[in-house]
């Protein structure tokens, strides 16, 4: 046995087979991150997608109220745009609530990747001074 060799086998018990669980732990927390990861870049798109809508909700409602108050005559004390407005804020009131709930699932996310970044590059640069098997 050589002198690295008998090094291995002492710093990890089983020599070569510690190595090889330790990389195959390594190559199960890259597939993790990249699953989280592509996670993130889900939420991304739904965030996005609900930031769109509620600007669209918002240019609707404003564009529809100030077009019945013009056809209506009335303005906005009628009980047509009254009723209507209520049911645009509602609709408003719902995707803002939705919005949070996102935020923090994304937080969460980034940060759970962070972690697993963190341990995988903790677990590769303790890996990275041996040579492959």
């Amino acid at each position: 046995m050589s002198a690295a060799e008998g090094r291995l086998r002492c710093r990890w018990g089983g020599g070569g087979e510690a190595v090889l669980r330790a990389r195959a732990e390594a190559a199960s927390y890259r597939r993790l991150l990249r699953a989280r990861a592509a996670e993130v870049e889900a939420l991304r798109g739904a965030v996005g997608a609900l930031h769109r809508q509620l600007e669209g909700l918002r240019d609707r409602r404003s564009g529809e109220l100030a077009k019945y108050q013009v056809r209506d005559g009335r303005g906005s004390g009628s009980a047509w745009g009254a009723g209507r407005e209520r049911g645009c804020n509602a609709e408003m009131a719902r995707c803002l609530r939705e919005y949070p709930a996102l935020l923090r699932l994304r937080m969460a996310l980034e940060a759970e990747i962070a972690a697993y970044r963190e341990m995988l590059e903790s677990e590769e640069l303790r890996l990275g001074g041996l040579a492959p098997p």
